[in-house]
């Protein structure tokens, strides 16, 4: 995945080699006026480019996409225990969404007592990381699987421990995330295809004005009489 500086610099970068192609294209123009009794006193045609503006979707790529406790819990939920969710009416998808919007006070009030030292240079999620240690999520993780529990059609086979344990090990990553602890890097994502996958409220909207500021050859003559080149802005 490009860095957005690169993404941004390539798109300024092929905005020139559209003129270039222009001017080339003006060249070849120009040989054909020249050959044409009646074309060789007309102007030659040149395209030059104003302005171009631009609106360029992104959104930052791996660990930087940040999401509130309800959102991400939410998405954990019907993610793992799907064939469960499935079976829940609109009435209790809507009462979910309700249960996690109040657990997320609870959430940032546990969040904003951690200390962020205390996470060192733990990234994984396992059981020696301080989080998982101390038991900073487990309780908040389990009054959720209460409520999923009981209000789910749980097949037989169903691992409600697994789904915990998912819960908790995502709350984990997704506070790393908010506190910065976990971002490694400004890589974004651009391809349209990428895009249409990401919730629009996650898209980022990057405006970029480019105008043009040609340079062109200016010929003269030194102190010594010796022809010198040189380029100038236009």
């Amino acid at each position: 995945m490009p860095k957005l500086n690169e993404y941004l610099g390539g798109l300024v970068s092929e905005i020139a080699s559209a003129r270039k192609m222009a001017d080339l294209q003006t060249v070849e123009i120009a040989k054909e006026y020249a050959k044409d009794d009646l074309l060789k006193h007309f102007s030659i045609p040149r395209m030059k480019i104003g302005s171009v503006d631009l609106t360029v979707p992104f959104a930052q790529a791996g660990n930087s996409v940040k999401m509130s406790f309800k959102e991400f819990v939410y998405d954990e939920i019907t993610t793992v225990a799907k064939e469960a969710y499935e079976s829940a009416g609109a009435d209790d998808d809507k009462m979910l969404k309700n249960v996690l919007a109040e657990y997320e006070y609870d959430y940032n009030k546990i969040a904003s007592t951690i200390d962020r030292a205390s996470l060192g240079s733990h990234t994984a999620i396992d059981e020696d990381h301080p989080l998982v240690q101390n038991k900073t999520f487990d309780e908040l993780s389990k009054r959720i699987i209460s409520f999923c529990s009981a209000k789910f059609e749980w097949p037989q086979n169903a691992d409600l421990d697994l789904l915990w344990l998912s819960i908790r090990n995502r709350t984990i990553s997704e506070y790393q995330k908010n506190t910065g602890s976990s971002m490694t890097d400004n890589d974004v994502i651009v391809e349209a295809s990428q895009l249409m996958k990401i919730d629009p409220k996650y898209l980022i909207y990057a405006k970029m004005s480019v105008t043009e500021s040609g340079m062109e050859w200016s010929r003269y003559e030194d102190i010594n009489g010796n022809p010198v080149e040189t380029l100038i802005p236009e």
